[in-house]
């Protein structure tokens, strides 16, 4: 049969001969290393695209390459196909994506649902980058869609099984743990994307599920602890109902020992790089550990946080994960009481895998960790979750649970220690639905996800997201009590509220906190700075838009961007503003056909006010309403400085990167012009220009979408002008 679809399809490539050029995949892929070491060196916070961008991005190509995933296996796409293929030579650079934006039957006739493994093939598309950030992934999008005919895809050759993995080492993708301060090394990593790629000798860190989706987080991490991800988008390494072909997979267990995992290589923003294991046999585990679940159903601890003269009753799900072992026959769990020692208590098996034990009464107050070992008679000791990693906790309380006894964690990843538990809570709601409502995105069309925030008071750690259609029954100024289950939902702690009781309308709201942007932008998930302010309503004060489109290519750049944030800052530091809110301010000049007001980068806005989210591993602002936002100018005054001629200061700081200010002053009321040029004359920004008061003023100059190197900027005003010298570097 694949003998004969190779005619059939041969016949189709020849038939298709196009002026469009032949290039291999490696010359597809390839980024200069000069550009690789910058990458290296600028934080995730603030994406540099372009440094992990191929001379080929946006161009149409014809490759070559093998088959080692085919459209069958690779299971995310829904109505589309995506498989990966390698250059023949099998080498750095050699690994790229090919997709496809529906199976019509134009993608079916041009060959792409009948490619399989082993398949020498010839495809045509557009040379892609899935995310424009320095994490994307290349792809090659078909040239045949719905609309189109395309170019049909031929086979050259068959090959009798996918080419050898690459070796590579963790060390040559990341320095240490992304998610706690390590670095991501595109130097050397970077060449490898795309690929079929083997590493040896690793660990399991950590395994999480998502109870919604059932998708699997797991890492893995060499015996220095670099640790990268994984990605289940293969139809055997799933649990996720659509793409499995067995719904009851796990992954192997935290500790599990791992001879090799094979699989294709990405770049993802959370690990630093990712694997994605794709066929039976890409795990190669040495030992097994049993998994261990302790969240994900809500027996798992009972009360969820005890009072004083409370015992509290932990259970857990244990499973030796090796089919040719015996069950689990004997538990133990491990506490500590405020920091202290570990005690060890047995745990009593109750029906099929659960076991349970009975942690004593402790003091009002006291923080309780603990975690959990398991045995089977031919395994070794299990210790899953590992206490330095992923402890589970709580603590003691009398009386109501306040919104600090959800929110607060003494550890630094943000997850609250009652997941999965229920509990009830009172506040007073400081956002609603009218806030942050379902309302369809002019340009995308997606309809955003409406959000609730309660606080019971102004302290750290006093807000939380509600979810669920009986919280958006809620007013802003309701006085309430919330009953439901508590969750983590990519980084945000909230309640899917099950019962919700309105004590009194027209509340006053907690005036906002005022914050430093630099306290909560670009920090890690989790850090307690941010993490404290989590779903709290914070205000900015005297702040400076730096960057008008930190995400290039998915905002202003293009008529219908996906994105509408900016960046802010007070001189702390830049932090991230999200567009959820009803508000009507947007960086994107394209906006004002859609009746927004422009806020254009440079603009100084004298306080800006919203609740505090965690998302796509950024904290944001949230404005609500216009409201929240305090008078925008395109340059900030100085108060009370009366000067008497004009002048023009040097920029500070000289040299700079990516940002530096600029002072000036005018006598008297005139139109005033503020613009850069580069070393050829060009003008490459207008900063100011239009008409001022007397006055001193000072703007920011972001120059994060320029190269380096010498540029000048002009001010004019009445007859006076004035040029000074400054220098990029990055």
């Amino acid at each position: 049969m694949k003998r004969a679809l190779l005619i059939i399809l041969m016949t189709a490539g020849l038939a298709s001969a196009q002026s469009i050029p032949g290039i291999t995949i490696h010359d597809a892929n390839y980024v200069s290393l000069d550009s690789l070491l910058v990458a290296d060196t600028i934080s995730a916070s603030k994406y540099r695209g372009s440094l992990t961008n191929s001379a080929y991005v946006n161009d149409t190509v014809t490759v070559t390459g093998i088959v080692i995933a085919d459209p069958r296996v690779i299971r995310n796409v829904a109505t589309r196909f995506s498989f990966y293929i390698m250059d023949t030579a099998n080498g750095e650079w050699g690994g790229i994506n090919v997709f496809t934006n529906d199976t019509s039957d134009n993608v079916i006739n041009a060959g792409y649902g009948s490619v399989d493994t082993g398949y020498v093939i010839q495809v045509t598309g557009k040379v892609t980058k899935y995310g424009t950030d320095i994490w994307g992934n290349f792809e090659l999008i078909s040239t045949a869609d719905a609309t189109h005919t395309g170019d049909p895809l031929s086979v050259s050759d068959i090959k009798s099984k996918r080419p050898e993995p690459i070796e590579i080492k963790l060390s040559d993708l990341v320095s240490g743990d992304v998610r706690s301060g390590g670095k991501a090394k595109f130097s050397s990593g970077v060449r490898y994307k795309g690929a079929y790629v083997i590493v040896r000798n690793v660990t399991v860190k950590d395994v999480s599920q998502n109870s919604g989706s059932k998708q699997y987080f797991w890492t893995v991490e060499d015996d220095s602890g670099n640790t990268i991800g994984t990605y289940d988008i293969s139809k055997y390494f799933s649990a996720r109902p659509g793409y499995a072909v067995n719904l009851n997979w796990q992954p192997p267990a935290s500790g599990s020992k791992l001879n090799y995992l094979r699989g294709i290589l990405l770049s993802y923003s959370s690990y630093g790089f990712e694997i994605v294991p794709i066929y039976p046999g890409d795990i190669g585990v040495g030992s097994y550990t049993p998994n261990i679940t302790a969240t994900g159903f809500q027996t798992r601890r009972s009360a969820a946080f005890p009072a004083p003269t409370e015992s509290d009753t932990v259970r857990i799900k244990a499973i030796n994960m090796n089919p040719n072992y015996t069950p689990v026959d004997s538990a133990a769990v491990y506490y500590s009481v405020n920091t202290g020692a570990y005690a060890r208590v047995k745990m009593t098996a109750d029906t099929g895998n659960t076991f349970s034990a009975v942690i004593p009464p402790q003091a009002d107050g006291s923080l309780v960790k603990y975690f959990f070992k398991a045995w089977s008679t031919d395994t070794l000791v299990s210790m899953a979750p590992d206490t330095a990693r992923a402890p589970l906790f709580y603590y003691v309380r009398s009386g109501n649970l306040r919104t600090k006894d959800v929110q607060y964690t003494p550890f630094s990843d943000g997850v609250s220690g009652a997941i999965d538990l229920p509990v009830t809570l009172s506040g007073i709601v400081q956002a609603d639905t009218s806030d942050y409502p379902a309302e369809v995105d002019h340009r995308s069309q997606a309809i955003k996800t409406p959000y609730v925030y309660i606080q019971d008071s102004r302290s750290p750690w006093s807000g939380i997201m509600l979810y669920d259609s009986l919280a958006y029954k809620l007013h802003r100024g309701d006085s309430v009590s919330v009953t439901g289950t508590v969750s983590e939902f990519s980084g945000m702690t909230e309640i899917t509220v099950t019962s919700a009781t309105v004590i009194a309308s027209g509340k006053s709201t907690y005036p906002p906190v005022n914050v430093k942007t630099g306290d909560v932008g670009g920090k890690a998930g989790g850090t307690p700075s941010a993490e404290q302010w989590e779903s709290m309503l914070i205000r900015f004060d005297s702040v400076t838009v730096m960057n008008n489109d930190p995400d290039p290519g998915y905002s202003i750049t293009t008529e219908y961007g996906s994105f509408r944030e900016y960046t802010i800052s007070d001189g702390s530091g830049e932090c991230r503003v999200d567009d959820d809110g009803s508000n009507m301010y947007s960086p994107d000049p394209h906006d004002t056909t859609w009746g927004f007001k422009i806020i254009p980068q440079g603009a100084f806005i004298q306080s800006l006010t919203g609740e505090l989210k965690y998302a796509n591993g950024n904290y944001k602002l949230e404005p609500r309403t216009d409201a929240d936002f305090g008078e925008i100018t395109g340059v900030r005054r100085e108060p009370n400085i009366i000067p008497v001629r004009y002048t023009l200061e040097q920029n500070y700081p000289n040299p700079f990167n990516p940002a530096t200010t600029i002072r000036y002053s005018v006598p008297r009321a005139a139109v005033v012009s503020l613009k850069i040029y580069n070393v050829l004359g060009q003008e490459v920004a207008t900063l100011i220009n239009q008409r001022q008061a007397g006055g001193s003023y000072s703007v920011s100059f972001n120059a994060s979408r320029f190269a380096s190197g010498v540029y000048f900027y002009r001010l004019s005003a009445g007859d006076f002008s004035s040029v000074k010298k400054m220098l990029l570097l990055k």
